[in-house]
């Protein structure tokens, strides 16, 4: 996948306000690894896959 639609996926993270910390446990991915797909890609579909449902669950 392209690292666009990680840096989308990781600004919705932001804006969200969820902790990088629930991203990491979600996707088993640390935040480093993600800023390095973010410049060098490409991006695993697993990983977007993971983020995207992380993203979709209900605020807690």
């Amino acid at each position: 996948m392209d690292s666009e639609e990680l840096v989308k996926l990781m600004n919705q993270v932001e804006e969200k306000g969820i902790g990088w910390d629930a991203v990491e446990a979600k996707t088993k991915v640390p935040k480093q690894i993600l800023d390095l797909y973010v410049n060098s890609g490409p991006v695993p579909v697993t990983l977007i896959k993971s983020m995207k449902g992380l993203l979709e669950e209900p605020a807690q």
